[in-house]
């Protein structure tokens, strides 16, 4: 076994048509919020019909909103302006943690061995480090990529880093030499790049890097991986590939702080996705040809009412939370 310990013992943005001035970026952060609140609505009319992942999104949008609320406490006297956006995060972040719980409740009632597995992520806020940065083109890798792999394989390394962190009888944060090789290799993109992304992101959100050493081991890694997805994003937006897995490497990035995914071009793509009567994320905004195809989805989708999906969904709920904090938070 190989132990992580170990091993690991607002905003610029890049594109032309980025938002510059504070003005902008306080009416796109009322933008994100006023999205993420409709979102919410859906979420709330049937929160027992919320599967794991769509939980799990919120959690990281809960995340998201209460480090906002915390900026917003610290420097109250200074952002006098923001008083109404200061209600309305505390006000959704009540919300977002009133659907989670009672989400969490009715999937506990149905004792699934897959809630069991995610069960430390999916019962508090995802809490998640933001260090303000930008890609580094020096670790783009060259198309040798590949989005293939073992999805049973890679999913049984999810498990072994949570049971290792909540039985006695396994030293915690320890995972197998195969899982450690195929976490740390550079040659996936898609959901393969976003799947080990993740990882170590939970891997911090439990306990399992909080080294020195460690810390700075990741943020390489973290540098390495998010730069290669936003080349998979930049593709993917420009060919309208899957728009979930494009919420997913925006999500996963811009959380930590990778400045490049807030391109204003993008935020309002998104905005557009959202469905004008429900207001959740469904197949409906895709091109047809790319709707029900056989993807790799970090967790796993489930349709809700209306044709909503609960993982993408989940995800617009995490990354509508994370624009409205980088764009409100320094202004």
């Amino acid at each position: 076994m190989l132990s992580v310990y170990i091993l690991f013992s607002l905003t610029y943005f890049v594109h032309s048509s980025a938002l510059r001035s504070s003005e902008l970026h306080i009416h796109s952060g009322g933008r994100a919020l006023s999205a993420l609140q409709r979102l919410l609505n859906f979420f709330e009319s049937n929160p027992k019909n919320l599967n794991v992942d769509g939980l799990y999104g919120l959690r990281i949008a809960q995340g998201q909103l209460q480090a906002l609320e915390q900026m917003f406490k610290s420097a109250e006297s200074k952002r006098t302006h923001l008083t109404d956006h200061n209600r309305i995060v505390s006000m959704l972040l009540t919300q977002t943690e009133r659907i989670a719980n009672i989400s969490l409740d009715a999937l506990v009632s149905e004792q699934t061995s897959y809630l069991n597995q995610f069960f430390l992520v999916a019962s508090k806020p995802f809490v998640i480090e933001y260090e303000s940065r930008r890609i580094d083109r020096n670790f783009i890798v060259p198309n040798q990529r590949s989005s293939r792999f073992d999805e049973d394989d890679s999913d049984q390394c999810f498990v072994q880093l949570f049971e290792s962190s909540r039985r006695a009888d396994v030293q915690k944060c320890t995972i197998s030499e195969s899982c450690w090789s195929m976490l740390t290799d550079q040659i996936g993109k898609d959901y393969r790049l976003t799947h080990q992304l993740l990882w170590f992101l939970i891997a911090k959100n439990i306990g399992c890097i909080n080294q020195k050493s460690a810390a700075q081991h990741l943020n390489r890694l973290e540098d390495l991986f998010c730069t290669n997805i936003y080349e998979d994003a930049k593709l993917n937006f420009v060919n309208h590939i899957n728009q979930d897995l494009f919420l997913e490497q925006l999500l996963l990035c811009s959380m930590i702080g990778y400045q490049d995914f807030l391109r204003s071009d993008w935020f309002h793509e998104i905005l557009t996705w959202q469905h004008p009567e429900y207001d959740c994320f469904s197949e409906e905004s895709e091109q047809m040809g790319y709707r029900s195809r056989n993807r790799r989805h970090l967790l796993v989708e489930q349709e809700m009412d209306h044709g909503c999906l609960a993982h993408k969904s989940g995800l617009a709920a995490g990354l509508l939370a994370t624009y409205s904090r980088v764009f409100l938070q320094e202004y």
